[in-house]
């Protein structure tokens, strides 16, 4: 005979109307002391202008404010608000920082330096070299696929990340307890 014990836990409703069910008590929850304001952000074509035309906001605006934001809300969307600030903050405003030096700068020269440096420094051993085969249909039915050869393929076996996943601090954060969301 088997005694299993249940210590349903139920969160409280959050302001969207959510909560979790565990089916034991969880350790934590992780998302008990997130605010609403870290959930959303309003994008600039949702604020309300009031009577005059003019945006109402608390924050300080300039044509290099404006730049900033529109480079942030263009082509990629992991762009995150506080990546935007750190770039400004330890970047831009770094006292060491001087826009002169960046008359020739491109981005794809700076990372092939950093690559190298990377690779005399031994970050790749924990990658594994493959070449992997790929099958391109033709687009015609009676042409059968054709097979290309794809070199100098770099990746890490999953169970090595998970290691490094869990000696990592952040693991601490990890929150494992299954629930349902309801």
């Amino acid at each position: 005979m088997s005694l299993i014990v249940w210590n349903h836990f139920q969160t409280a409703v959050n302001s969207f109307g959510l909560w979790k069910e565990y089916l034991y008590r969880p350790s934590y929850d992780p998302n008990a002391f997130i605010s609403v304001e870290d959930l959303y952000q309003p994008h600039p074509s949702t604020i309300i202008a009031d009577g005059d035309g003019q945006e109402e906001s608390s924050c300080p605006s300039s044509s290099s404010v404006q730049l900033l934001v529109n480079w942030q809300n263009t082509g990629s969307s992991v762009k995150s608000n506080g990546k935007l600030d750190r770039l400004v903050h330890d970047v831009l405003l770094c006292p060491d920082f001087q826009l002169g030096q960046l008359q020739n700068f491109s981005a794809t020269c700076e990372n092939q330096k950093a690559d190298a440096i990377r690779e005399r420094l031994g970050f790749l051993e924990s990658f594994q070299l493959a070449s992997v085969d790929i099958e391109v249909p033709s687009g015609a039915k009676n042409v059968p696929p054709q097979m290309f050869p794809i070199p100098g393929l770099y990746y890490r076996k999953i169970i090595t990340l998970i290691k490094d996943a869990f000696k990592s601090p952040i693991s601490l954060r990890f929150h494992l307890s299954p629930y349902k969301l309801f």
